[in-house]
């Protein structure tokens, strides 16, 4: 099997080859699956992660939140590598990270808050069949939601769900994967 950093790098190295316009379809795409999901319909609060150039963006998902009337709630990094969260709210700015990803500006809803969401959507660059999860190797999620009993839901790529995936006992494996073909859900 491939080591982690080589697919990681493999993955990256395709994403960066994609078009803006490819990735902006891709986005709208998601967004559209996600608004057919039920887990997204039924749901009052969701932490969605704000998007890096790269992913699959989280702009247009979030849009469709709010014009549902759910409550997003979006992942602030610490410098001990854990996880806060933050309210997003429609057209409020955002700050980035030391680490390079945007983060909503608003208080701070303390470490628990993945387990106040009724869905979680999380950054990968890969899921697995089985769910497992490719991130980017920093550990934050799997830190922040270890015993959180919350349906995880992954945004790639299509080609980016793969039959397997290198993975620890303590990765957290995904409930479904959304992509811009449509949802792809772990038995």
């Amino acid at each position: 099997m491939t080591s982690k950093s080589d697919l990681r790098a493999e993955l990256l190295m395709r994403r960066r080859a994609m078009s803006d316009a490819d990735r902006r379809a891709a986005s709208l795409a998601i967004a559209q699956h996600a608004a057919a999901t039920p887990a997204f319909g039924r749901a009052r609060r969701v932490a969605v992660y704000l998007s890096m150039s790269s992913e699959p963006g989280t702009g247009p998902l979030i849009e469709e939140l709010f014009t549902r009337g759910i409550e997003v709630v979006a992942p602030i990094s610490l410098p001990d590598h854990t996880l806060d969260w933050s309210l997003v709210e429609p057209g409020a700015p955002t700050t980035t990270a030391p680490i390079g990803m945007d983060e909503p500006i608003g208080p701070r809803l303390g470490p628990g808050t993945p387990s106040t969401c009724d869905l979680i959507v999380l950054p990968a660059l890969a899921v697995a069949h089985d769910g497992h999860r490719l991130g980017r190797g920093a550990g934050f999620y799997d830190r922040a939601l270890a015993g959180v009993d919350v349906p995880r839901c992954a945004l790639v790529f299509a080609h980016e769900v793969l039959p397997d995936v290198p993975h620890e006992d303590h990765d957290l494996p995904m409930q479904m994967a959304l992509t811009p073909q449509g949802l792809f859900r772990v038995l």
